[in-house]
Formats: C-alpha cells, sequence, structure tokens
C-alpha cells in the first residue's frame, strides 16, 4: 500500500523518491479524521476547481475573472509555463495583460509536443490579435528550446515577440554570477 501511494508521489512535479516516502509516512502516521478530510479535499478538486478555456488557467468560481476583467490590456499577452507562475506574476503587481498557460516546456531530450499547448496558443493569437507577446518561462535549457519554438510557430503571424529581460537578480553578488548571468546581464544592461 505505501509502495502505490509513493508511486503516486513521485508523479508530482519536483518530487523525488526520498521525497514521496516522507509524504507516504507522514499519511501512514496521521489520524482517521485528518485522512478523511484529506480525501474528502482532493474528491473536491475536481468538483471545485476549473480551468479557462481562454488562458488554460486552474481557477475557483464561475469564470476566470484575469479573462474577464474589463480592465485588463488585451493588447498584451504573456506565455507562462505553468500555473505557479501565473500566480507569482500576479503577486508581483507589475503586470495587467492576458495570459496563456503552456503546460510545461520542451524536453531537450524527448519532446512531449502533444502534452504542451501549442496549437491552442497559435489559435488564440490568431484570434485575439494581442499587439505584443511576452514569453516569460524559466531560463533554463528547456525554456530557451520551447522560447525558440514559439517563435518560430507565431512567425506566420507577424506579432512583435519579446522575452523577459535577464541577468543579475537584485542583491547577487557578481562573485556567485555564473558565466551565462553575467553574459545576459551585459546584453540586457540598460
Amino acid at each position: 500500500m505505501l509502495e502505490k501511494l509513493i508511486d503516486i508521489f513521485i508523479k508530482f512535479p519536483g518530487i523525488g523518491p526520498r521525497q514521496a516516502k516522507r509524504f507516504a509516512y507522514f499519511l501512514a502516521g496521521q489520524n482517521a479524521k485528518f485522512i478523511k478530510n484529506f480525501s474528502d479535499l482532493l474528491l473536491e478538486i475536481k468538483k471545485e476547481i476549473k480551468q479557462c478555456p481562454s488562458c488554460f488557467r486552474f481557477f475557483s468560481g464561475n469564470q476566470c475573472e484575469i479573462c474577464t476583467s474589463v480592465g485588463r490590456d488585451k493588447n498584451i499577452l504573456m506565455i507562462v509555463e505553468k500555473d505557479v507562475d501565473l500566480e507569482n506574476i500576479e503577486k508581483s503587481g507589475i503586470y495587467n495583460g492576458k495570459y496563456f498557460v503552456l503546460n510545461g516546456t520542451l524536453s531537450l531530450t524527448n519532446n512531449h509536443v502533444d502534452k504542451l499547448r501549442f496549437k491552442e496558443l497559435f489559435e488564440k493569437v490568431k484570434k485575439e490579435q494581442p499587439q505584443e507577446i511576452i514569453i516569460a518561462l524559466s531560463v533554463n535549457p528547456e525554456g530557451e528550446n520551447t522560447a525558440l519554438y514559439i517563435i518560430k510557430i507565431l512567425e506566420p503571424l507577424s506579432k512583435k515577440i519579446t522575452r523577459l529581460g535577464r541577468g543579475l537578480s537584485t542583491g547577487t553578488e557578481l562573485e556567485y554570477s555564473d558565466k551565462d548571468t553575467i553574459d545576459n546581464a551585459f546584453k540586457n544592461r540598460h
């Protein structure tokens, strides 16, 4: 029974075998009330949480408040990997446009293009005609590969495509920065 639970937790993003075992043993040590509350909550997720057909983010309520907001700038579309990226940008309060959740990035070893929403992205951009598309993906090889692919597929639509600036973070000491970070900081200087 614990092995099955461990196997389920390993499927969670960012969870390895050791963390999965910790979760399984934690649950095994809880009382029946805790487990019942936990299982009831899991069963309610599919009933309460919906996915927006426009931006593909998960939300609770009747409609996606980001896509239905009249105060949002519909001329700017930001592409993010996952919901937590969108939430983090929203929390910053510096962006007021629309979003598109891609559902991950292209792997360098096996490109599971089918799980990513490239077709839906193309159709959204074609239909809504934003003036600017901002690619806001992780700054790693997979994110770079995905960004290049997005630029390639959106190229026929002749849109202004930008990417978030890269370089040194606030509080970063040059002494601890790697070559790529310093290179990006130098190229993106202002």
